[in-house]
């Protein structure tokens, strides 16, 4: 029996309007490694900074880039551009309305400190019973750690959930801890999807 539903936030929920990783790639001609994604979260999106410009020295460090103000700045303006052009998709808000009426809805997401304001900016958080973000567990989606801190959180077991994100690695690593899974493409892919675990939906 389902009792919850556990969203990613970007790409799934809503999105930043703006590639930042690929924005600072191309800014600092990074070469586009197969490891890039994982050295770009784990530079940013690992703990608590405590302040963007300690995030973006991070960052910096992280890829052998000169800590000079103007390569700061930079980094701290992408990073707020996505803050402030973040939306959700069309219908994401009324599906959640729905669901949240008859299960406990879930966030899981690998974001920074900083970006994880957003749902309170889009004014869903009302919707998630509980949100758990890679920079509060030190752990990056797909460690186990994260789908086993959201399911505490929701207090629910592995086969008692959904778990619903756009990256495949993410969903094939869910899977396998046990969640029920769907990847997401877009809305109405996704409501066709919940019908068949979802009787009543």
């Amino acid at each position: 029996m389902i009792k919850a539903i556990i969203f990613d936030l970007w790409e799934t929920l809503g999105t930043k309007n703006i590639g930042i990783s690929k924005t600072l790639r191309n800014k600092f001609n990074i070469e586009k490694t197969p490891d890039f994604l994982i050295k770009y979260e784990h530079a940013i999106q690992l703990k608590k900074f405590s302040s963007q410009d300690e995030l973006s020295k991070s960052f910096l460090n992280h890829f052998d880039i000169e800590l000079l103000k103007e390569n700061i700045d930079f980094v701290v303006n992408t990073l707020n551009q996505g803050i402030t052009k973040a939306t959700l998709f069309d219908g994401m808000y009324e599906l959640m309305e729905k669901l949240s009426k008859d299960y406990k809805l879930g966030m899981l997401s690998n974001t920074t400190f900083f970006e994880s304001q957003v749902p309170e900016n889009l004014k869903i958080n009302h919707f998630f019973e509980a949100q758990v973000f890679s920079w509060q567990i030190g752990s990056i989606k797909p460690s186990f750690k994260a789908f086993e801190a959201i399911c505490s959180k929701l207090n629910v077991t592995p086969g008692e959930a959904i778990f619903v994100d756009d990256g495949e690695k993410n969903v094939l690593a869910a899977k396998e801890f046990g969640l029920k899974v769907i990847q997401f493409r877009n809305i109405e892919q996704l409501k066709e999807e919940l019908k068949k675990y979802l009787v009543d939906f």
